[in-house]
């Protein structure tokens, strides 16, 4: 009977349900796992994210020595928030001078200013696989820890209020979706810029007819009727102030001329060149030359970069021209052109030196490049001359050809 009673315990103990393992965080129950996980238990996502130096030596100081975890576990590619795959779409700000990038998850477009991106760094180091608390002491570390000569570097940091993990430089290298996109996004708004362009010069006759009558048209394209404007958030977390709308001048039109960040033009006051909008939108209506031999005043010219002379300065004798001229000045300061000279010797880009003792109507840096304009008369016939001493001087300089009475 004892043995009996004794056999029934022991079975009894064999049917309990075993003490269960413990379970770690992102454990999971597909195949490869221990069969000793629960059945039917969830899988869990997990993501790594490695402190920055100062933070782990500030854990460091109060005791707190963290594991060294593989850096391909903390790779911030792989993490669910980098913003390369939360990205949906992808459009270009004409208005706010950079890309919008709409993520999911977040019920605002996120503004990437095009200082930001630069799509031709096709390889880059990154500093680490740690991610910053913001854009700002991304930049200092990395500044302070340089790079290597020749090659390019970028860091991690939290961007849009926390919600996304960015790199401080969009590039292929560091976001290829996104900056596949944005160039698909450039090449299809200077084909449709230069197309519509095209179409309004053509249907068009007379210098004074074409500069009164594409005035007026611009004005309508950029004065769109009143209507909320969306906040829009960049990409440190701050919201962008809206603007109001400028008051209508006409009726709108049904097909309007896209410019980027094109201002509200005032009644009486010549809009952009129609020529230069369409060049900084990726379509110079100018064909490029190739440079030939440089002046000897050019070649003998000091390096020594003069100082820069008051915007406001005629470029000839036409009031025509010059009123022009100053509306285009009014829009590249809105577009974030910088260095704009007028009427002085020839530089390079970011005014690093002088190249020329020429003097090109305007000058100026943007997205990177240096830009000359010259503004002509129909029947003057000066420009490409102009345009043949300025490339041979800096072959990397575009250059703008405008007819203007």
């Amino acid at each position: 009977m004892s043995r009996l009673a004794l056999l029934l315990f022991l079975t009894g103990c064999a049917a309990q349900r075993p003490f269960s393992a413990p379970r770690w965080y992102g454990q999971s129950t597909a195949g490869g796992w221990p069969e000793t996980a629960s059945a039917g238990a969830r899988s869990v996502e997990v993501d790594f994210e490695a402190v920055t130096p100062q933070r782990a030596e500030a854990l460091r100081r109060g005791g707190v020595h963290l594991p060294r975890g593989s850096e391909r576990l903390a790779d911030p590619r792989a993490h669910r928030d980098f913003v390369d795959l939360r990205v949906s779409a992808v459009g270009f700000g004409l208005t706010e001078g950079g890309y919008l990038l709409y993520c999911e998850g977040l019920p605002l477009p996120v503004l990437v200013p095009e200082s930001q991106v630069d799509l031709g760094v096709t390889s880059a180091e990154p500093l680490g696989a740690f991610i910053y608390p913001d854009r700002d002491s991304a930049l200092a570390d990395l500044e302070a820890r340089g790079t290597e000569a020749g090659q390019a570097g970028y860091a991690w940091y939290r961007g849009a209020g926390g919600a996304l993990i960015v790199p401080t430089l969009f590039s292929p290298a560091t976001t290829p979706r996104i900056a596949r996109t944005m160039l698909e996004v450039r090449e299809h708004l200077a084909q449709t810029t230069q197309r519509e362009l095209k179409v309004l010069l053509l249907t068009l006759t007379g210098a004074k007819v074409l500069q009164g009558v594409f005035s007026r048209v611009l004005r309508v394209g950029v004065e769109p009727e009143p209507r909320p404007q969306p906040r829009r958030e960049g990409v440190g977390g701050r919201a962008r102030a809206s603007q109001t709308p400028a008051p209508q001048a006409a009726p709108p039109a049904p097909e309007p001329v896209p410019a980027p960040a094109a201002p509200a033009p005032v009644p009486g006051v010549p809009a952009p060149s129609p020529g230069l909008v369409q060049a900084l939108s990726g379509g110079n209506p100018t064909p490029r030359v190739a440079p030939g031999p440089r002046l000897s005043q050019d070649v003998a010219a000091r390096p020594k970069v003069p100082q820069v002379l008051p915007s406001d300065r005629p470029i000839s004798s036409s009031p025509t021209q010059n009123a022009q001229m100053q509306a285009d000045i009014r829009y590249l300061r809105n577009l974030g052109a910088r260095n704009i000279r007028v009427n002085q010797q020839q530089l390079i880009v970011r005014d690093g030196q002088r190249v020329g003792t020429n003097r090109p109507d305007l000058q100026f840096d943007y997205n990177g490049r240096r830009y000359h304009v010259e503004y002509d008369t129909p029947s003057s016939g000066r420009g490409p001359d102009h345009q043949s001493r300025i490339t041979s001087n800096d072959p990397d300089a575009e250059t703008i050809l405008l007819i203007v009475p």
